[in-house]
């Protein structure tokens, strides 16, 4: 008999709640409990800035047996630093039953593609192409009642693909390389020809790379990080221009300290971003942090969080006033896990911290859709959307969208159609 104890927390919460009826997610634990597919994958990430060679891998720590969540790149880190005048340290909130759900929402209907990040020996539709030790990475589109899967422009760079974001129009995808050459690229969403945007960055580490790319608002401008092995910093480039602007304060402090997942505030005056931390002596992950600049390079400061919690992956709501995030970014698989990581929102500055995910296994890499509707993020072995206050929190269609074999599908977002 299995020593795991996720079904008796489930049933006590269930108890607390009032034994009239099972609520979704305690349902849910108890199956995933039975649950036959196991979650043990052998994936591995590279280290991109550091002063070691690209190829170095760091191993995913338990793989996936409790976050069931996915592999993927490790970018950047930091530690956390105090910058400008001190916040006061909220406490994180205590969990709490989710919003009921008031009706039945059929998610599968979602317009528009489904793009994500995978990485694993065996690609989405079955394939296995060669690739290197490590297997298949390359962003995928699908839509969410299950139809028209297929791998985005495959082939460039050879590499794969990573780190991507859609355009606010919904025409075109940005990413950068898995591997050296790091550099960003853009790609119509219908396919095509792929076009290098970091033509004065040749994306070897010693010299320059370029990663993790967000668009503005207006789609105009991206965000991104530029690193060496060395140091990293967060740059805007005009994509009309190609001219780049480095924003000097966010630049780290030594080899171990890297930025990661910028995401701009809708009126394209700020941007969120994460930054970790690395213990070479240890060689592996030990903090992460959300930070948020303006687009000039002031005004730097951490997001005011409780300090006793790794948060990454954010996201920022397409009305600005709400930031979206995860307990644990998906890349770095728990470097100080407390508990199974889970979504939260909280407002620009920090306050009305709110845990939106209640999964109790592992909820992350969240974002929103460009109507600020819904919250798309990875749950159990599939694609959840949710409520931007939590409600009907659900998988989007669990036996099409599962992409947990042989890899693992993640970092979803779903294309504009307005």
């Amino acid at each position: 008999m299995s020593d795991d104890r996720r079904i008796e927390r489930s049933a006590r919460a269930w108890l607390e709640l009032g034994p009239r009826q099972a609520p979704d997610h305690a349902v849910e634990a108890a199956l995933r409990t039975i649950d036959t597919t196991s979650q043990e994958r052998d994936l591995r990430i590279p280290w991109r800035f550091p002063t070691m060679t690209i190829q170095v891998r760091l191993a995913l720590a338990a793989v996936i047996g409790v976050l069931a969540i996915g592999g993927g790149l490790a970018l950047f880190g930091g530690t956390r630093s105090q910058v400008g005048p001190p916040s006061p340290t909220p406490t994180l909130p205590v969990a709490t039953n989710p919003p009921a759900t008031v009706a039945v929402v059929n998610y599968s209907k979602l317009p528009g593609w489904i793009v994500f990040e995978f990485a694993g020996r065996q690609a989405p539709d079955g394939s296995t192409p060669a690739a290197g030790g490590d297997g298949h990475h390359g962003l995928w589109l699908i839509h969410a009642d299950g139809s028209g899967l297929h791998e985005l422009a495959p082939g460039v760079p050879a590499s794969g693909k990573v780190s991507f974001d859609i355009s606010p129009d919904g025409s075109h995808v940005i990413f950068s390389a898995y591997d050296a050459p790091v550099q960003v690229w853009e790609v119509g969403i219908d396919g095509g020809a792929q076009t290098l945007l970091s033509t004065d960055c040749n994306g070897i580490p010693a010299k320059c790379m370029d990663a993790a790319p967000a668009y503005s608002p207006d789609g105009k401008s991206i965000a991104f990080l530029r690193a060496t092995e060395t140091s990293s910093v967060l740059a805007i480039r005009d994509l009309a221009s190609g001219a780049v602007t480095i924003l000097d304060s966010t630049r780290s402090s030594s080899a171990d300290v890297w930025l990661d997942e910028p995401s701009w505030s809708p009126d394209g005056r700020q941007i969120v971003y994460e930054k970790v931390t690395h213990d070479p002596v240890q060689d592996k992950v030990t903090g992460t942090r959300i930070f948020i600049v303006n687009a000039d390079g002031t005004a730097l400061h951490e997001l005011a969080l409780p300090i006793d919690t790794t948060w990454g992956d954010p996201d920022w709501s397409p009305d600005g006033t709400r930031i979206v995030f995860g307990s644990d970014p998906i890349r770095y698989l728990g470097p100080v896990t407390r508990s199974p990581s889970e979504v939260y929102s909280a407002r620009p500055d920090g306050t009305d911290l709110k845990q939106l995910t209640h999964l109790g296994v592992g909820s992350g890499a969240p974002t929103w859709t460009s109507d600020g509707a819904h919250i798309i993020y990875w749950g159990y072995q599939s694609f959840y959307a949710m409520d931007p206050d939590g409600g009907n929190g659900r998988p989007i269609n669990r036996a099409a969208l599962a992409f947990n074999v042989d890899g693992y599908g993640f970092y979803a977002q779903l294309q504009p159609t307005r």
